[in-house]
């Protein structure tokens, strides 16, 4: 079972370790947009199981889209947006 590591970035590129995983990159973008946050762009670490490596894309896709789930639902949400009305103060 292949495993993979999300670190979201603000800047819009999708990169991967190792280079030139295409087919991983492409199912993080994916699962960006799927999660309406295609704004988004990071890094995606891909490692092999125990098992060794996976030969297959599914497993793999399936992998990515976890990783990339779960590395939103950590990231704080952004900066607030300029003009945006200040959020409430919390009562005393």
């Amino acid at each position: 079972m292949p495993y993979a590591r999300f670190v979201p970035s603000d800047i819009p590129v999708l990169t991967s370790t190792p280079a030139r995983a295409d087919h991983a990159v492409r199912a993080a973008g994916r699962a960006l947009a799927r999660l309406g946050r295609s704004d988004l762009g990071g890094h995606l670490v891909l490692t092999a199981g125990h098992d060794g490596p996976s030969g297959d894309p599914a497993a793999q896709e399936r992998a990515v889209a976890r990783a990339v789930e779960r590395a939103l639902r950590r990231r704080p949400p952004g900066p607030p947006v300029r003009g945006a009305p200040a959020a409430p103060a919390p009562p005393d």
